[in-house]
């Protein structure tokens, strides 16, 4: 019988700060609530303490809407953003450790502006994701777990999307695309009803499953619960 193959020792620590940073944005009130979390794993992998509490000053200061779920769509996709959110902040501490280690005022203030404009374009993202996992939620109400994907064909469409379209998903089980909606920022996709006999889309693999879902919940925005175009 073989024996699994252990991740090297750097792997393994870039893991555990991606789980600690997680755990940290799911439970923690304050930045210094998120240091005790994360503080093992900063110091592991010798990131600075000072790079850490900044980009969590940023990340926490800005969380996802507070409201509560109404289908699996949204929670699967809240447990995504939340993987999302800790791999940002993972990204952005390791970005400006050398900012921070350089003790140069003028290049931190720089940094923290520059991941500032970063972390604005990752919400704009999470927030693109809950709005069409609203979407699937609000579909699978009217028509069933089994949905239809509807892309908008024409000039503009994407590969992923036209491949997409006229197959069908289920609400409590992403495509590995994405949901419709979500595949890239202006993705015009639609859930729908169901086409009848077509191909049950391949649904994405989660890592994360049994994560924890963030306190801070996607707010229940209003759906077109219409089949797309």
């Amino acid at each position: 019988m073989t024996t699994p193959q252990q991740p090297p020792p750097a792997q393994q620590q870039q893991q555990q700060l991606a789980l600690a940073a997680a755990e940290a944005l799911a439970v923690a009130g304050t930045v210094a609530e998120a240091m005790t979390i994360m503080g093992v794993a900063l110091a592991a992998l010798k990131l600075r303490r000072a790079a850490a509490e900044a980009m969590l000053s940023i990340v926490m200061g800005h969380p996802p809407d507070a409201a509560g779920f109404y289908g699996p769509a949204t929670t699967h996709v809240a447990r995504l953003n939340l993987v999302r959110r800790a791999q940002f902040l993972v990204a952005s501490i390791k970005r400006t450790n050398a900012d921070f280690a350089s003790g140069d005022p003028q290049r931190v203030a720089e940094a923290m502006a520059r991941e500032r404009r970063y972390y604005e374009q990752h919400m704009l993202a999470n927030w693109n994701r809950e709005m069409a996992a609203a979407q699937v939620d609000s579909a699978s109400m009217e028509w069933g777990r089994t949905l239809g994907w509807y892309t908008v064909v024409d000039r503009r469409t994407s590969p992923e999307c036209r491949l997409a379209n006229r197959k069908n998903f289920y609400a409590d089980k992403m495509p590995s695309i994405g949901y419709p909606g979500m595949v890239h920022l202006h993705c015009r996709c639609q859930p729908g009803p169901p086409f009848p006999g077509a191909r049950i889309m391949t649904p994405a693999r989660v890592p994360f499953r049994g994560w924890p879902v963030p306190d801070n919940r996607p707010q229940r925005y209003p759906a077109n619960s219409g089949a797309g175009r």
